[in-house]
């Protein structure tokens, strides 16, 4: 999945249009997003593993895991570790342009799963909607590039600024887990040293670090 764009061509409205409804599925449950995020940034790992590390039952794990793949986002390997299926999936990113553009990307998604689990992902969502998630993750990747201040992001969100400050804390927590993984950030370097125990307070792990 790499492009989310709309087209005049039949065919190519109606592949843009399926990728669309991958993004929906996936920014309709935090859960389904936090599942894909961990099973993408530690692929290839079992649905078990998985469900350990979001603390998902056993029943959810698999239904997130079988509409995954539904989607056409993420597949059984038919490998397995420790009597378990290893399964991996594969990023999704791309823009839709409609009456405005979108940029999706796996931080985005993972961003939105993080509400969940974050108390002040949930806060913010809360009190200015789903939709404010993109320009916050924006003026996050633009203030770890070094062209703003958390106060200046907290400036172009319309923020107070205690409330900029905490949001994009916890967006830059997941942006240096996810990065490695979002083909929108492949070429894009940070200035801002993420410090480790930021890291290591990010609703996502990569197991294998």
């Amino acid at each position: 999945m790499s492009n989310v764009s709309k087209s005049s061509h039949p065919r190519d409205a109606g592949h843009a249009a399926r990728q669309f409804f991958v993004v929906q599925e996936l920014l309709g449950s935090p859960e389904l997003a936090r599942f894909y995020t961990d099973l993408l940034i530690n692929s290839p790992t079992t649905i078990v593993a998985v469900r350990d590390r979001q603390n998902l039952s056993k029943s959810t794990a698999y239904k997130y895991a079988n509409t995954l793949a539904e989607l056409n986002i993420a597949e059984e390997q038919g490998e397995y570790q420790d009597g378990s299926a290893l399964w991996s999936a594969e990023p999704v990113s791309g823009v839709w342009s409609g009456e405005t553009t979108i940029e999706f990307s796996p931080v985005l998604i993972a961003v939105y799963g993080a509400t969940s689990v974050d108390d002040d992902l949930d806060l913010f969502v809360d009190r200015h909607g789903k939709a404010a998630l993109a320009p916050a993750v924006a003026a996050t990747i633009s203030y770890l590039q070094g062209e703003t201040t958390r106060r200046g992001a907290g400036d172009d969100l319309d923020l107070p600024a205690v409330e900029a400050i905490a949001v994009t804390q916890a967006i830059e927590r997941i942006i240096s887990v996810v990065k490695p993984y979002d083909p929108t950030l492949e070429d894009v370097d940070f200035e801002v040293e993420i410090h480790e125990r930021a890291i290591e307070e990010a609703p996502y792990l990569r197991a294998n670090e």
